[in-house]
């Protein structure tokens, strides 16, 4: 078995300590990781929460940490209750995967630009908005980017005597666990594959260790309590369901509800409280009123620096310049040398240098990058709240899809915000529904019921929770300054038609 010959102990302000196995610390020493030190989690909520100046770095490595404790309790407890389905083989190749799982975890961030999201949403409004030359090129999601890397982490690790379990290759089996069933990487057998499956969901399926570490260590430096729940009771029932098997080993059934993560009933009340805490934390601090306003104005400087060439991509003709996954992947020396430096000192310095007129900028990005520094955010502030409207603002920014009928309004929007820079229209959301196919393993009658489907085994502790699964608010935000007023009037004009035309449709 694969165990960790050594630990590497970290001190951190929410777990105590912070464990991981000791050929990791070749990893967390590498620049690969000491750049997340320069990226802040929350980018700009430390303008309203003053003590949210911890980074990726800190975040990653309490995911880590959490990885291997969780993957020890998920072992035991399957152990315990799966025993003629395999449950006991199936334990030993999770336990087999603390490593490379805590490896995962600890590189999940890796991918991210500086400000974390909030260059994501500049990416987008690039594309869409000003329509800027090779921003085409460059994903909305850091996950692409956490994706090239992995050939660079693998290598390392392996150097470090970290070794694979799932395939041939560290590399792989991280792109197993990262990447899910969109992984171009192929388990060795249906066990490998199954617990695969299992840590992918640990990793990314809603109740998985990234949320868990940055509710808590959010709410801690934010200086709230939203976030706060007892992880500990958490990580304690959770277990997974293994293949079924025969005696043989042959796999006999795989069951719709195999290789799925899943608590015990005696857990129910802490998932309640983890969703609750999710969802506060996003409507009252991710999403606060003046913390979205600074991500809004720094994603709009984002594509306004780069229609005005401070920000280009791959051809060296900017102040900064992005590489594209597909350089870093293929491990070109002067895309990983600018991935190296690209993180949130770097881009302030950019910020800085339009705000002295250092740089020739636009006087939009003037006035965006003032309100930045000297912290004077918009103050004409209008939410919508409708889930239909937001999915047809966001399904044309991120994946460039309308139907005929909506396409003209949403058009104007956009031409709206291109002529008028300081008019921002943000779509925000607080969705927890991915828990949806969570199982609750009921330990006296031996079955298993699903959030999906809470009539197989469930009682109102089932249909509660439920109920707090699918809690949401689905809200298109406009921001713009007292000048604007009439302009952002118009946005909310178009954003009211959209949703009668939307209406007018649905009766048809």
């Amino acid at each position: 078995m694969r165990i960790c010959t050594s630990i590497k102990s970290f001190k951190d302000p929410v777990h105590g300590y912070v464990d991981i196995c000791g050929r990791l610390a070749r990893v967390v020493d590498s620049w690969i990781m000491q750049r997340l030190r320069f990226i802040r989690q929350t980018a700009f909520a430390y303008m309203v929460y003053h003590g949210m100046e911890h980074s990726r770095f800190n975040h990653s490595l309490g995911s880590a940490h959490l990885a291997g404790e969780v993957i020890n309790f998920i072992a035991a407890n399957t152990r315990l209750y799966f025993r003629s389905a395999g449950g006991g083989e199936f334990a030993n190749t999770l336990l087999n995967s603390a490593e490379v799982f805590q490896l995962a975890a600890l590189v999940h961030d890796i991918g991210h630009l500086p400000y974390s999201h909030s260059s994501e949403v500049g990416i987008t409004e690039a594309r869409l908005i000003y329509k800027i030359k090779g921003f085409e090129r460059l994903p909305l999601r850091h996950e692409a980017y956490t994706y090239a890397l992995l050939r660079v982490v693998g290598d390392i690790a392996s150097e470090a005597g970290v070794e694979p379990v799932f395939t041939h290759s560290v590399t792989n089996d991280l792109r197993l666990i990262l990447q899910g069933s969109g992984a171009q990487a192929f388990a060795l057998d249906y066990g490998s594959e199954c617990a695969a499956n299992v840590l992918h969901q640990l990793i990314a399926g809603g109740l998985d260790v990234d949320r868990m570490d940055y509710l808590i260590r959010d709410s801690i430096y934010a200086g709230v309590r939203y976030g706060i729940f007892d992880v500990d009771r958490l990580v304690r029932v959770m277990l997974a369901s293994p293949l079924l098997l025969e005696r043989g080993g042959r796999v006999a059934e795989v069951s719709k509800k195999a290789c799925q993560v899943m608590v015990l009933d005696k857990g129910v009340s802490i998932i309640e409280a983890f969703l609750l805490a999710r969802f506060y934390m996003f409507s009252e601090v991710y999403l606060h009123r003046v913390v979205e306003a600074y991500n809004s104005i720094y994603a709009r400087l984002f594509s306004i620096l780069a229609r005005d060439g401070l920000i280009s991509v791959e051809n060296n003709s900017g102040e900064m310049d992005i590489p594209t996954p597909k350089s870093i992947e293929e491990e070109k020396d002067w895309a990983l040398e600018t991935w190296k430096t690209l993180d949130d000192t770097a881009m302030n310095w950019l910020i800085r240098g339009v705000y002295n007129s250092r740089y020739k900028a636009s006087s939009e990005a003037r006035q965006l990058a003032t309100m930045l520094i000297e912290r004077k955010h918009p103050r004409i502030y209008h939410v919508v709240e409708d889930k239909k409207l937001w999915g047809l603002y966001t399904g044309y920014l991120y994946e460039g899809y309308a139907p005929s009928w909506a396409k003209p309004l949403l058009d104007e929007l956009l031409e709206l915000q291109d002529q008028y820079p300081l008019l921002m229209v943000r779509p925000l959301r607080v969705d927890v529904i991915s828990l949806s196919r969570l199982g609750v393993y009921n330990r006296s009658a031996n079955t298993i019921a699903t959030l999906e489907n809470v009539k197989e085994g469930g009682g109102p502790e089932l249909r509660r929770l439920q109920t707090l699964a699918e809690l949401s608010l689905y809200r298109i935000v406009v921001f713009s300054q007292p000048s604007l007023e009439s302009v952002a009037k118009k946005a909310i004009s178009i954003l009211d038609d959209l949703r009668r035309e939307a209406l007018r449709e649905q009766r048809k």
